[in-house]
């Protein structure tokens, strides 16, 4: 437990240290959040937010990739972009939520990311299979922590680059609070159909906006229609021509469509 807290301080320390990174920073708030999961597990992560927000605010839910934690949503000019996603959220006024998946960041353990990934593509999907379910079972104890914290919001929206487009897409699928779903390059992973986004996909009932790159290692353009066929009228797919690494132009995207759902 002293490792895990150690861990947390360390995390909270890099994020006070990139703080530059975000809009306004003398009038952001960054607050670390630990919260016990339904099994006993710690969950980690961070609250971003203007001072001042009030507690009807709309949300924000990020979730990161394999093998990153909560504070890629923070780091400035890493690979992904993603930050500017941050950025853009918390000068709209959201209350922007970003936690640790399993095994990720100060929950890492002794098997890590990339051995579970390469386990369930030797037939050993197990540790895999209960990463990412039991990451999903993390994000509805963190809505049910907000309605409690604060004020049931009117707006949920829920936003995720691979795995974590992944685990967006389960739960929007289980938990109709998630009211715009925003997915980048979530990968097929059809070997571990417990959780692929394609068992999930006619599931959600959320506005969905899919973000998907003509040449992504992870998921194939068949595999990609096939996702966009089940996903439904609630669905608008934009497509890069990229690989799974999206260019920095797919955030204005992302920014424009949670403008337009906003009003």
């Amino acid at each position: 437990m002293n490792t895990l807290f150690s861990r947390i301080a360390l995390c909270f320390a890099a994020a006070l240290a990139v703080m530059g990174a975000l809009p306004a920073q003398s009038q952001t708030l960054v607050e670390p959040l630990v919260m016990e999961a339904s099994d006993g597990d710690r969950i980690t992560g961070f609250l971003f937010e203007k001072h001042g927000t009030g507690d009807e605010a709309p949300v924000a839910i990020l979730m990161h990739g394999l093998g990153q934690s909560s504070m890629t949503w923070l780091a400035y000019d890493q690979a992904f972009y993603v930050d500017a996603v941050t950025r853009d959220l918390i000068e709209r006024g959201y209350r922007v939520f970003a936690l640790d998946a399993r095994a990720h960041g100060p929950r890492a353990n002794e098997l890590s990311p990339i051995d579970r990934l390469k386990g369930a593509r030797t037939g050993e999907a197990g540790p895999y299979r209960a990463m990412i379910s039991q990451t999903v079972a993390d994000y509805v104890e963190l809505l049910n922590y907000i309605e409690t914290r604060f004020a049931k919001p009117d707006r949920v929206v829920v936003i995720g680059y691979s795995m974590g487009a992944q685990t967006a897409i389960l739960l929007s699928a289980q938990d109709d609070r998630v009211s715009q779903l925003v997915t980048m390059v979530p990968p097929a992973v059809r070997n571990v159909p417990e959780v692929a986004p394609i068992t999930f996909a006619d599931r959600v009932k959320a506005n969905w906006l899919l973000v998907t790159a003509s040449e992504d290692q992870f998921s194939t353009p068949e595999q990609n229609a096939e996702l966009v066929k089940l996903a439904g009228a609630n669905l608008a797919r934009v497509e890069f021509e990229s690989g799974h690494r999206l260019p920095r132009e797919y955030t204005d995207t992302v920014a424009a469509w949670i403008a337009e759902e906003g009003r």
